[in-house]
């Protein structure tokens, strides 16, 4: 009876602790499925879904310019050849990165959880055989959470 009882008490803690687990599981796997489809829904422009550290979680990049899929860092800037981010390695990492304004508003943006719209910069991109260009940008940011962790989705058109 008492193996019975202590059984009983693990399978009910057991529960109680198992089910916010996986309901929080469910729910982010629910918004990442949901963010892929907003991703890859816009063929106009670029979308890039990145978590606060810049990282790139999903793009159609790839799919609007498969000859620049060449193995760079899954970094917003290195995604798009960014000149500044190519060169240093790491798109974050440069002198030039820390004056970007398009670094400097989603900075600001993850910290005060708030969209932005709107966000013209000149920018230089290497294309597919590495020379330089440069581009005139229009940056949107949609804020979306996946599970309970915030993340942008980054519309970037090129003018």
């Amino acid at each position: 009876m008492v193996y019975l009882s202590i059984s009983l008490l693990i399978i009910v803690i057991g529960g109680i602790i198992l089910v916010p687990i996986v309901r929080n599981w469910l729910k982010a796997r629910r918004d990442t499925v949901t963010a892929h489809q907003i991703v890859h829904e816009d063929k106009g422009r670029y979308a890039f879904l990145i978590d606060s550290h810049f990282r790139v979680k999903d793009t159609n990049f790839y799919e609007l310019n498969p000859e620049l899929n060449d193995g760079q860092p899954e970094m917003l800037g290195n995604v798009l050849h960014c000149k500044n981010g190519c060169d240093s390695g790491l798109c974050g990492t440069g002198i030039a990165c820390q004056t970007c304004p398009v670094r400097m508003i989603l900075k600001n943006s993850f910290h005060l959880r708030r969209d932005f719209e709107g966000v013209e910069s000149t920018m230089k991109f290497y294309d597919k055989n590495h020379e330089e260009r440069e581009v005139d940008v229009i940056v949107d940011g949609q804020l979306l959470y996946l599970g309970y962790k915030p993340h942008f989705i980054v519309n970037v058109k090129l003018l």
